[in-house]
């Protein structure tokens, strides 16, 4: 039962964890600037007070919290120390392979994501993040790295360490990865991503590729909000591709150059 009953508490840590900042940084914005209650009411939207305290303090928050979950977990002997940033591990010849699977992979649901066109509540957070140096790290590096430790092998890798259907792991750790954005726009593409990273995690057997890989894919995004700030939000994938047909036809093909490389990654992959 533990080995079920342990992951699900790292993810419940994880979100109090994530809640705790929130309330930290709301009563602290309180405190300092009281009359953000007034204007939070008048607009409505409980982001308002929020984005008023500042992006340095929410993204020190995100990641102290973060790191707090990681040592929780620690704590839980969920973490392979010896093995979980090993780089000697890795066989790079078809690290790589398994890299440029993912990287194609993640292409293709990045126009999936546009077409399901569904609700972005963190927009304008990640914009503003995305304008300061803590931000932009947060989001781009250490989130990342928070959440491979969390979710690679605090939640798969430790299912897999204890008998777990190594689906089950890779699905199961996916789906909680998807679930805990609370923003339906990001959801299906972090559960779709999770499976693509469990998979390579799985074979590796620690998160030191999927960390390049997270990193990467974030970085890039917060290279393209501060590069292009507001006007990202009228940027279209599928117009700047041809047209849907066009971006459908890639999609397709890009999902199925990443099963044919993630098949060869997964039949030809030794762990060293």
């Amino acid at each position: 039962m533990k080995k079920y009953l342990y992951p699900i508490l790292a993810v419940i840590v994880f979100l109090f964890m994530q809640a705790a900042a929130g309330i930290v940084i709301a009563v602290g914005g309180l405190v300092i600037h009281p009359e953000l209650i007034e204007s939070t009411k008048a607009s409505g939207d409980p982001n308002t007070l929020m984005n008023s305290v500042g992006t340095d303090a929410l993204a020190w928050a995100i990641a102290i919290s973060g790191i707090l979950t990681v040592g929780i977990i620690a704590l839980l002997k969920m973490v392979d120390w010896k093995s979980v940033l090993n780089l000697k591990m890795i066989d790079w010849k078809w690290g790589i392979i398994g890299i440029m699977a993912a990287i194609i992979g993640i292409f293709a649901l990045n126009i999936m994501e546009e077409m399901l066109d569904l609700p972005n509540l963190m927009e304008d957070t990640f914009l503003d993040m995305s304008n300061s140096v803590a931000g932009a790290l947060c989001v781009g590096v250490v989130g990342p790295i928070i959440e491979e430790f969390i979710f690679r092998e605090g939640v798969e890798g430790y299912m897999l360490r204890n008998g777990v259907n190594k689906w089950v792991a890779i699905v199961g750790s996916a789906l909680a990865f998807g679930i805990i954005h609370l923003n339906p726009a990001q959801v299906p593409f972090a559960a779709a991503m999770g499976i693509i990273l469990g998979i390579i995690y799985y074979k590796s057997g620690n998160i030191v590729l999927t960390s390049i890989l997270h990193i990467l894919n974030n970085s890039i995004a917060v290279w393209q909000m501060y590069s292009m700030g507001e006007e990202l939000k009228d940027f279209s994938m599928v117009e700047w591709m041809g047209g849907q047909g066009v971006a459908i036809g890639s999609m397709a093909i890009g999902i199925a150059i990443c099963f044919m490389l993630l098949r060869y990654f997964w039949k030809e992959y030794q762990q060293q």
